[in-house]
């Protein structure tokens, strides 16, 4: 493996005795991850007994010589210590809403500058570096000192390409000529929105606060080939042109009035992502008030429930949002919850699931 090259050169090259290089070998052999030109380190790779047990046959230099191997033999430019998303910003109890890595750390390479205007800059964001990644035959880019990258939902990226809900809708439009639409009110840098457009959606509409997943998703989609448009509330541009992809850096408490305004230049919405951890419950009303209520439709509910209440959880989450449904068609409303996906772990005893929530079109009759 290169970075076992790398690491036993370094050794080698600093006089370590062999009979300490097993713990480090495989401390640094471990849980890293390469994207693109960057290399992500666990936060505690650089510390610990094993680094205790060769400290004294270092110098002050040896670590940035080890940079510079990793550097050349993984055929990388950048490294950091990756370390998990605060739910809370840094130095305030206010909620990380943006989902900022404040606690990435570069420590080789050029990341660009550490500070940058509010809102960022054309010049911020060609200042910064920028990595990507492949996942499903889809690109994703992003800022990774400026915006997250979760690579733990790989999986439901890839269920949402092959999901018979998804096909049908993208059959149905085809068929009738008025074509389908999704909505992700918590897009990021493309996650789920690049997944719904692969699969064949006719138009996807996502929402997200954060200025720099906005333009990461701008960048991936240019490098899938596909047409976007991002928006700041300038309405008199939307939906023009051929762009797959409506992406407004706003709240997505705006995503109604913003639909409604689009409504006679949209295909019909039939999917609607919830994708907010560690809770999407706040964003049913949104997606029961964006639902095409024509159609036969689903909602994707992201939550994080304990093993033993999922069940329980999934249909109370279901009449929640049957409730909000009935009161905003103004009837009896067909909702069933169609399937639960359990993602991932997330905490002892807790998982990440995603609920599949069909809801039934309104009788015109």
């Amino acid at each position: 493996m290169a970075m076992e090259r790398a690491v036993r050169l370094w050794l080698t090259e600093n006089d370590v005795p062999q009979s300490t290089w097993s713990a480090l070998l495989r401390k640094l052999g471990r849980s890293y991850t390469i994207y693109g030109h960057l290399l992500l380190l666990p936060p505690n790779a650089l510390s610990g007994p094993e680094w205790d047990t060769i400290s004294t046959h270092l110098s002050p230099s040896s670590i940035q010589d080890l940079y510079a191997l990793l550097s050349k033999h993984l055929k990388i430019t950048n490294i950091a210590l990756n370390k998990p998303i605060p739910p809370l910003q840094t130095n305030s109890q206010d909620e990380n809403i943006l989902r900022a890595p404040t606690n990435f750390t570069p420590i080789y390479g050029d990341f660009g500058p550490s500070t940058c205007d509010s809102p960022p800059t054309e010049e911020d964001f060609d200042a910064a570096f920028w990595t990507t990644c492949r996942q499903n035959g889809i690109s994703q880019t992003w800022a990774p000192r400026w915006t997250m990258f979760s690579r733990g939902n790989v999986s439901e990226k890839a269920r949402l390409l092959t999901l018979p809900s998804v096909g049908r809708v993208v059959e149905e439009g085809r068929l009738d000529g008025r074509g389908s639409a999704a909505v992700d009110l918590y897009c990021g840098i493309g996650y789920f929105a690049f997944s719904y457009v692969k699969a064949g959606v006719g138009v996807v509409l996502g929402w997200d606060l954060n200025a720099w997943s906005v333009e990461g998703l701008r960048r991936g989609a240019r490098g899938n080939k596909w047409e976007v448009e991002v928006f700041d509330g300038e309405e008199g541009r939307m939906a023009n042109g051929d762009a797959r992809l409506l992406v407004f850096n706003e709240s997505n408490e705006l995503a109604p009035e913003r639909i409604a305004r689009m409504k006679g230049r949209l295909p019909p919405i039939r999917h609607v992502n919830c994708g907010m951890l560690p809770s999407s419950r706040a964003s049913l009303l949104l997606a029961a008030k964006v639902l095409d209520a024509g159609y036969d439709g689903w909602v994707h509910v992201h939550e994080n429930f304990l093993v033993e209440e999922i069940e329980a959880k999934a249909e109370g989450t279901m009449r929640e949002l049957k409730a909000l449904l009935e009161e905003q068609r103004g009837g009896e409303v067909r909702v069933e919850v169609e399937f639960v996906n359990r993602l991932k772990s997330y905490a002892p005893g807790v998982m990440h699931c995603v609920i599949d929530i069909v809801v039934g079109a309104k009788d015109m009759t």
